[in-house]
């Protein structure tokens, strides 16, 4: 951090875009599996009309499916199975969104037809990304959005290399004027520095939703739906929190 005499970086006005890291999906599922390897072989081969799996792990206690992407080395799409998940993961995602929810669906799609599962017990749906904000991230975390001064950390004694900000939102219903509001997804966000760039600020946004359905189609699209939840909430919610801009609201999801 620096000492808090220069001028504190902003967010470009322009800038409303995350830069992605990762899209994460995943439902548990009833009931239990068992993880045969020439149930794997078979699954693998299924999931080549979607995808092209060069790299299968078939172990004892999960399975997993994956393929590089193109645009960066770190980037790679997977399928990950254990006896009762199901997870599809892209990590340093180099397509448009709509690329990764088409093969989510047809995915899931294709794990009910393999395994014929009964109920989605719970699911989830996790988005990794930076924002570059133009100066020291940890300064404009600290004083901009903690209100912290400089001094503040003079009693830590050591320099700080990664500043951040974790918030905890639990599923709720609320009355109000035009009658209940309900949501029924839990939230966990974190915002700090990112310690390979500290230009940067890293978010992330790990939602659950904890309700148990039938496993059909019209469920699988809801999971799948789940991306773009957490997506528009840290555009249209966590975004406009970070640049300071105060609507007087109640923290309003946007579903």
């Amino acid at each position: 951090m620096s000492d808090g005499e220069e001028k504190l970086p902003q967010i470009p006005a322009e800038v409303m875009q995350l830069e992605p890291r990762g899209y994460y999906l995943a439902a548990a599922f009833h009931p239990a599996i068992p993880l045969s390897r020439k149930k794997g072989f078979e699954f693998a081969a299924a999931l080549s009309e979607y995808i092209e799996p060069s790299n299968a792990e078939l172990g004892e206690e999960k399975w997993r499916f994956s393929q590089p992407m193109p645009g960066s080395t770190r980037s790679t799409f997977s399928v990950t199975i254990s006896q009762a998940v199901v997870q599809i993961a892209a990590e340093f995602p180099t397509h448009r969104t709509e690329w990764f929810e088409d093969r989510q669906r047809l995915i899931l799609k294709q794990f009910g037809e393999v395994f014929q599962p009964e109920m989605i017990l719970n699911s989830a749906a996790m988005v990794r990304g930076t924002l570059a904000i133009g100066g020291d991230a940890r300064d404009f975390l600290w004083t901009h959005l903690m209100n912290l001064s400089p001094g503040r950390a003079a009693p830590l004694a050591r320099p700080i290399h990664i500043v951040g900000l974790r918030l905890a939102f639990p599923p709720y219903h609320r009355k109000t004027p035009e009658g209940v509001e309900l949501q029924e997804w839990a939230l966990d966000v974190k915002v700090e520095s990112l310690g390979e760039d500290p230009t940067k600020v890293y978010l992330e946004a790990d939602a659950k939703w904890m309700k148990p359905r039938k496993w059909d189609a019209e469920a699988v699209g809801e999971v799948v739906n789940h991306l773009d939840v957490v997506l528009e909430y840290l555009r249209k919610n966590v975004l406009v929190f970070l640049k300071g801009q105060d609507t007087g609201g109640h923290g309003e999801d946007n579903e």
